[in-house]
């Protein structure tokens, strides 16, 4: 009998664990009385996609929240706003809108003491749940999880694959070769520019196509979110090198509904302990993912 327990219990926790390596949830948090994504959450979403923490294929529930400053009626309307806001978001971003099986808002969060005129930060939010469809092995009871690595495609300028972009599917990480920007500077050289156009030109021919740019740095301490711009004086240069390739090919007349932009720093990098100029090149790139072909 005291077995028959013991095996219950041991189950029980299994399957306790199982469900929360299924399910993540990840908060996204607003300004006060705003409904629109601040850059801090717009950097969240693109993290959480960067490394596959949503993919196309989890489903997804969006739930928004308020703090209690305000009427009902107001706090239930920006609630709801907030959750369309982070929806609207990953569609554009490349996540399949049936994939979001929710998309509410809950209101305000009830609080036993409300004293507090400036409210509670932490409950202006929105929180993603993301299931992960963790499945269990057939053959041996091992839990296998449904993402799969993606592996960078590199493009080398004067080969066919930057015109096979068209067959790649969201989600697939293409490294831009032979794009050159001055140190310290994010504006682009002029050696550049044949890789820029052979991008252009398949946008151009592929209008189902969207991308995002993402730029990379290297040579900067982990603690540092980015590298300095002299241009800008600014800590963002992964971001502005980023940006200014979306506004070349602005300028050579892609829409800017099919473009985004997004730096990440030295958050990724592909050598990580930097020893030589060469392992630094590999981590100074700017990258373009595929975020929606049709």
């Amino acid at each position: 009998m005291r077995k028959s327990v013991l095996f219950i219990i041991c189950t029980l926790l299994v399957s306790a664990l199982h469900a929360q390596r299924a399910r993540d949830t990840f908060s996204l948090y607003f300004d006060l009385g705003v409904s629109k994504l601040n850059n801090k959450a717009v950097k969240k979403i693109d993290l959480l996609i960067y490394n596959d923490r949503i993919i196309t294929g989890s489903q997804l529930m969006i739930i928004g929240y308020t703090d209690y400053l305000g009427s009902e009626g107001y706090n239930k309307n920006l609630s709801i706003q907030r959750a369309q806001h982070v929806k609207d978001y990953l569609v554009k971003y490349g996540i399949n809108a049936e994939d979001i099986k929710v998309c509410e808002g809950k209101g305000k969060i009830n609080r036993t003491i409300t004293g507090d005129k400036s409210g509670y930060p932490t409950d202006r939010k929105v929180d993603i749940v993301v299931n992960n469809k963790i499945k269990r092995n057939e053959s041996d009871g091992k839990l296998v999880d449904n993402k799969k690595t993606k592996k960078p495609i590199i493009v080398k300028p004067g080969t066919p694959a930057l015109d096979d972009i068209k067959k790649l599917k969201p989600g697939a990480i293409i490294k831009l070769e032979n794009v050159y920007f001055p140190p310290d500077r994010h504006l682009i050289k002029p050696e550049s520019i044949n890789t820029l156009e052979k991008l252009y030109k398949v946008l151009k021919e592929n209008p189902g196509l969207k991308i995002s740019i993402e730029g990379h740095v290297c040579c900067i301490s982990p603690e540092a979110d980015d590298a300095w711009d002299i241009d800008t004086h600014e800590a963002t240069l992964s971001i502005n090198r980023a940006r200014e390739i979306y506004n070349y090919l602005i300028t050579k007349g892609i829409d800017r509904q099919r473009l985004l932009y997004t730096g990440f720093g030295k958050k990724h990098p592909i050598v990580t302990n930097e020893q030589t100029e060469e392992d630094a090149e590999k981590n100074r790139r700017v990258e373009v993912r595929i975020i929606a072909n049709q």
